[in-house]
Formats: C-alpha cells, sequence, structure tokens
C-alpha cells in the first residue's frame, strides 16, 4: 500500500528500520495479548510512534479514504457521534477508551502494512515484485507469535492449577477458576484458545503434504490439547461454535475430496466424543447439567430460565423506545438497568450484566444505525474473504459473529483488543493483495504501450 519513494529528508531510521520495528512489535503483541494485555498496549503504543515517525501515515493518507478503510473507522467514529445525545459522559468516554482498539488498528495496518520482504535500494518494494498471489507471508510470523503466546498462558494456567491443588486440595481446572491466573474470563480466553487452535490446524491442513512427520505430529498434538483447554475452561458456547465450525469445515473439505460419507462418519464419532467429554469432564458436567435442569424446568413452566433471555428481552425493550440513534454511547447500561428494576430481574441487577450480544448492545447504544453498521462490519469482509479464498478470515469471522450472539464482545479491553487486531490485519492482507493486482495491470499496459 503506498508504494512511493521515501521523503528526500533525513529521518533518524531508514524504511527498512521502521519496517523491521513494525513487524517485531507486531508480533510481540500478538505473544503478549493473551498473557500480559497491559504490556501488549504498550507495544501498541511503542508501535504507534514507529509508525508515526516513519511518515506512512502522510504518504499513504489516501489508502485511508477508500471504502473499506472507512468502513472499519466509521464503525469507532460513530460511537464518537453516539456522544452528542449521551447523559453519562462519564460511562461514554470509558467506552471510547474502550473502543479505541476499532480505530487505532485500521489506521496503523492499513496504511502501513506488513511486508513479506525486506526494503532495498531506499525503496519500499511492493507484493508485485515477487509476481505471487495471496498467501499468508507477511502475516504468518504475527499468527505464529499469537499462537506461542496462547500455548504458554494455556500451560501457565494448567501449571498453576496443579500448584493450587496440592496446595489446597481444591479443583481449580475448570470454568472461571482455570483462567483467574491471568485474569481471564473463560469466554474470551476459550475464544483466543479457539482461535490458535485454527490457525495450528489451518496451516497442517494447507501445507501437510510438504511437512515433515515430526511436524505433523507436533502440530496435532498442540490441536488435541488446546481443544482440551477449551473443554476444560467450560464455556458452552465456545465449546460448541468450535465444534460447528471445525466440523462443518471438516464436511465442506471432505466433500471437495470427494470422501463426503467417510467424513460424515468421522463427525458422527466425534459427536459421541464431545458427549462423553460433557458427561465426564467435572466442571463441564456440571455446568452441562445445569443447563439441561433449567431447560427443563422453563418447559415445565416452572419460571427459570436462562438469565440470557431476560438480558435480551431488556434489551429488547430499550431498542423499542430507542429505535434509530440508541440511547447514546454512555447510556445504554443506565438504560438497561432501568428495566431491571421494572421487571425486578435480581441477578442482572446485581451483577450489573451488559445483554450478552454484541449485535443487540450495538443497536441499544447506537439503534439501529449502529446495528446494522456492525452487520455490514462482519458481512463485508466475510464476502471479501470468501472470494479471495481466505480460509483462516473466514474462519476468524465465523468464530466471532457466532461469539456474538451470546456476549459483548466489544465491551471489555481483551474483546476490542482481540477483534480489532486481527480484523485489521486479514483484511489489510485482502487490501494489499488487491493493490498488487491492480499494480501488475498497469505495469502490463505501460509496457505493451511502450512497444
Amino acid at each position: 500500500m503506498g508504494f512511493v519513494k521515501e521523503p528526500k529528508n533525513k529521518m533518524i531510521l531508514s524504511t527498512k528500520q521502521h519496517e523491521t520495528f513494525h513487524q517485531r512489535l507486531l508480533m510481540l503483541f500478538s505473544f503478549l495479548l493473551p498473557l500480559l494485555p497491559r504490556l501488549a498496549i504498550l507495544c501498541i503504543i511503542l508501535c504507534g510512534l514507529n509508525w508515526l515517525l516513519s511518515g506512512t501515515l502522510y504518504r499513504n493518507f489516501k489508502l485511508l479514504l477508500k471504502p473499506i478503510p472507512l468502513l472499519f473507522i466509521g464503525f469507532y467514529l460513530l460511537y464518537w457521534v453516539g456522544m452528542i445525545y449521551t447523559s453519562n459522559w462519564v460511562e461514554g468516554m470509558q467506552r471510547l477508551e474502550t473502543k479505541l482498539p476499532l480505530l487505532i488498528f485500521p489506521l496503523m495496518l492499513f496504511s502501513f502494512p506488513l511486508r513479506s520482504h525486506p526494503v532495498n535500494s531506499g525503496r519500499t518494494l511492493d507484493l508485485a515484485e515477487k509476481n505471487q498471489t495471496f498467501n499468508y507471508d507477511s502475516i504468518f510470523p504475527v499468527l505464529i507469535s499469537y499462537t506461542i503466546g496462547c500455548l504458554i498462558a494455556s500451560l501457565y494456567c494448567m501449571g498453576a492449577t496443579i500448584i493450587k491443588y496440592f496446595e489446597t486440595g481444591e479443583n481449580w481446572m475448570h470454568y472461571k477458576k482455570l483462567g483467574s491466573f491471568l485474569g481471564f474470563h473463560p469466554t474470551y480466553f476459550s475464544m483466543y484458545i479457539s482461535f490458535a487452535l485454527f490457525i495450528v490446524l489451518f496451516f497442517l491442513v494447507k501445507n501437510y503434504k510438504a511437512i515433515v512427520l515430526k511436524n505433523k505430529l507436533g502440530s496435532s498434538i498442540l490441536i488435541g490439547w488446546f481443544f482440551i483447554f477449551i473443554l476444560l475452561l467450560s464455556s458452552r458456547m465456545t465449546i460448541l461454535v468450535t465444534a460447528l465450525i471445525l466440523g462443518v469445515s471438516f464436511l465442506i473439505w471432505m466433500y471437495w475430496n470427494g470422501k463426503l460419507l467417510k467424513g460424515i462418519g468421522v463427525s458422527f464419532f466425534a459427536i459421541i466424543m464431545l458427549g462423553i467429554s460433557l458427561k465426564t469432564l467435572p466442571g463441564l458436567k456440571i455446568r452441562t447439567n445445569a443447563t439441561i435442569q433449567r431447560i427443563e424446568q422453563q418447559s415445565k413452566k416452572q419460571g427459570v430460565s436462562d438469565p440470557r433471555i431476560n438480558l435480551w428481552s431488556a434489551a429488547w425493550t430499550v431498542i423499542q423506545k430507542n429505535l434509530i440513534i440508541g440511547t447514546g454511547t454512555g447510556d445504554a447500561q443506565d438504560e438497561l438497568v432501568k428495566v431491571y428494576k421494572k421487571n425486578n430481574y435480581e441477578r442482572e441487577l446485581r451483577e450489573n450484566y451488559n445483554p450478552h450480544n454484541q449485535y443487540l448492545q450495538n443497536t441499544v447504544t447506537l439503534g439501529i444505525v449502529g446495528g446494522i453498521l456492525l452487520l455490514f462490519y462482519l458481512s463485508i469482509p466475510f464476502w471479501m474473504a470468501f472470494q479471495k479464498n481466505d480460509y483462516l478470515y473466514l474462519l476468524f469471522l465465523a468464530l466471532i459473529s457466532l461469539s456474538f450472539l451470546t456476549e459483548s464482545i466489544l465491551q471489555t479491553q481483551r474483546g476490542t483488543l482481540f477483534f480489532g487486531f486481527f480484523q485489521s490485519l486479514f483484511m489489510m492482507q485482502i487490501l494489499n493483495s488487491k493493490i498488487v493486482k491492480s499494480i501488475k495491470k498497469e505495469r502490463h499496459f505501460k509496457k505493451v504501450s511502450l512497444q
């Protein structure tokens, strides 16, 4: 993006050095993201300083005025618009701060994309010069760093649970206790681990014929470890989402290879094994049985329901009163609390729950405009990834889109850092490939004209 010559004025660092720092800091950020988010934020601050000093923002500013960058940036700016008619400015400013990664990452990555090759002759080389098609070369180191970070985070928590067991005799190897050592809510932790699992599985399948046996074995063990860890975290929705995405992806892959019946058989066996796990693992068994019990009691009209039903009902009540522009950036929770009080939702009021659904959360806050913009924010990249055969991006979007159904992911820092970064990283790759294609056509046209 922005394949132009460097400014003539002297800079402290060369373009090559700026690009190297850019990549290393993004790798460090992705590594620290599941481990120490505060240090990860420091990496982004340093990366932002490097980005500004490199001058790429000024040289490539026009690239940010194209439709996709405007969509990404506009999604965040709409929350600023919501500040115009909000009454709770303190809460509103906190929401803006939490969602800041949704602005920073598009600005930085779209104007300063990662390269899969060095800089030469004092000029930024473009991907067209390598005559290559769309691939993951430029973002592969970042994805690997993230996967390693998730592995260390899971091993650290597992080790801490073992130590706790010997100290207290209690089982810490499930649900909130397992992720508490890193301050991780199980839903977010399992979402992080699930995406790491997708990364390892994707590159294993993609390069299966070229990978040596020991690496195949190591990747398979890592996939198994991640899946077991997700089961131990006992986040029911993430387990369901991960199993569903893996199952559908596997059946599509088997269909393409002419082995659909075999794929159905393997899937059926996997479902049985998952069912056994749900009934065997202690923490997961308790949560599964509790869910079944609530469903049975609700079917018998005993007045017991999943708390999310009340939350979604309250959110819909607020939406109906503020359909077009919503409550404003800072007033969403205040309006929900009023409904909780009116309907005597004691637990929801006590825990100060949000709607636990990002689609409803956006519509409550910013009205139908915000709800539709969120759908565009997900569906347009999904279609572009589908056209480009960017299967890993499709897996990420599927994970996020389904997770949005039961969690307000973008209400937390861990959620916005995760979504904002990888959403921008994958889209950066697609936009870069589009520019490469246009440059190739332009150069070919000039060459033909000269002849």
